[in-house]
């Protein structure tokens, strides 16, 4: 399992997993999804099967999810193996990437200007308002209240199935790093990892 290397926690903190949702055919074909409800692929459904051996060493008792396809039919497979219920909550929907939705990577890094990889480079830079979409900032504040809330719930752990960008911006406000950092923040793994407690504690207090 990937993670950070922190191992003090709290009691009054559940220990927190994230993963990205498994792969869809746009994922394949690199085009940009935001909140265009694709599902699961085959190659994607065969890899949330096996990525369950990463999960039942893990102590999980529930499975919240975005309400996008790929990500509740990920929290289904791996809430089935697991034997967990699963719950879809708005807040972790990814961000609306507003006009820029179904293009490729390859064709908006082609555009001049290439507004798409600034806003790689730096979100805060680009407002996604712009083009129809969702700017960092509320993404940013959504995810962290939602994070927050789970604070003092009774589980021992919970598994959060995330898209891309939203794992991103996350890992952004744990780690207590700009913006500027989250393309270095992006992760294509479906593996999952765990949140440093003490990171949550701080953001949460």
């Amino acid at each position: 399992m990937e993670g950070y290397g922190e191992t003090v926690r709290s009691s009054a903190v559940p220990r927190i997993f994230v993963a990205r949702h498994c792969k869809t055919s746009w994922n394949l074909e690199r085009r940009i999804q935001g909140r265009t409800d694709i599902p699961l692929c085959e190659e994607g459904i065969a890899e949330a099967k096996a990525n369950c051996d990463l999960l039942r060493p893990l102590p999980i008792d529930r499975i919240l999810s975005s309400p996008l396809a790929r990500g509740r039919q990920t929290a289904e497979i791996y809430g089935e193996a697991l034997g967990v219920p699963i719950e879809a909550w708005p807040e972790w929907i990814e961000v609306n990437m507003g006009e820029w939705e179904g293009h490729t990577h390859r064709d908006l890094s082609a555009r001049e200007p290439a507004d798409y990889d600034r806003w790689l480079a730096d979100p805060a830079q680009v407002p996604l308002s712009s083009i129809g979409g969702e700017d960092v900032g509320a993404a940013r504040k959504r995810v962290v209240g939602a994070l927050c809330s789970l604070v003092g719930r009774p589980e021992r752990g919970i598994l959060l199935i995330l898209h891309k960008y939203i794992r991103a911006i996350l890992h952004c406000a744990i780690l207590d790093l700009p913006l500027s950092r989250f393309s270095h923040e992006i992760v294509e793994s479906t593996a999952p990892s765990e949140l440093p407690p003490l990171g949550v504690e701080r953001l949460c207090q």
